[in-house]
């Protein structure tokens, strides 16, 4: 996929095509579209889908990660997708959860409360959900993450 020039809405461009070549499984390009929607985030960070840059980027390059068995790294991607100013999209129905919930079949329980403490300054609606899962983890449990497990990742979702 050739380099796009960024303007108005070739920004969110760079996040649908990342989202679609990880939905069709594209890996080959993958963390090269992922690594290009952080920097070009980074020159955008006054757009309402800055927030949605940094969550989805770390979250795909997390998942990328554990894929190739790097457990520790993909934890460092994890923390990174909740330090965001957030997004409408963040703020009205939460982070996406299916990095955490690999990690936590992974057994990395502390890195997925520490993600899911810092996503509380993110989901200003989530009704108790963060607090649910994080007590069902805290009790050896599996939380329901339910829609917050595509949430985010499936390019039909962007905002």
């Amino acid at each position: 996929m050739p380099p796009v020039p960024v303007t108005g809405n070739r920004f969110v461009y760079y996040g649908v095509s990342l989202l679609k070549a990880y939905g069709n499984s594209e890996r080959h390009i993958v963390r090269r579209l992922a690594e290009d929607y952080l920097r070009v985030a980074e020159r955008h960070a006054d757009s309402r889908h800055y927030g949605n840059a940094i969550h989805q980027a770390n979250t795909v390059l997390g998942l990328l990660e554990l894929e190739r068995g790097r457990i520790n790294k993909a934890e460092e991607y994890l923390v990174r997708a909740a330090d965001t100013p957030g997004s409408p999209q963040l703020s009205g129905f939460g982070p996406n959860m299916l990095l955490a919930s690999k990690l936590l079949e992974a057994g990395r329980s502390r890195t997925v409360l520490e993600y899911l403490n810092r996503c509380g300054k993110l989901w200003k609606l989530s009704f108790g959900k963060l607090w649910q899962w994080k007590m069902a983890i805290r009790l050896g449990r599996r939380p329901d993450f339910g829609a917050n497990l595509t949430h985010l990742l499936d390019y039909k979702s962007f905002g």
